[in-house]
């Protein structure tokens, strides 16, 4: 299940920050290194994120989120409690 939302949560990036080489994807990124991963792309990020998943985030949660790792780890703790 891991190996599948890496893929859809790579997906969604790729989406999101069209500069972004989906070969190389680095889930341990900071948001400081996407071009243009300002508070409007975040809210963007998430509300993509939860249409996909199926999932909805909380606010204290959202805060927290500075790589795509970190919404990796929400995501599964997510899924493994939904």
């Amino acid at each position: 299940m891991e190996n599948e939302n890496r893929e859809k949560l790579k997906k969604v990036f790729v989406s999101i920050f069209k500069n972004i080489d989906q070969n190389n994807f680095d889930f341990n990124k900071d948001r400081s290194q996407f071009e243009n991963w300002d508070s409007l792309t975040h809210m963007q990020l998430i509300s993509e994120i939860e249409g996909v998943f199926n999932i909805n985030f909380e606010m204290d949660e959202i805060v927290t989120i500075n790589k795509p790792e970190d919404l990796l780890v929400l995501i599964e703790k997510k899924n493994n409690n939904g």
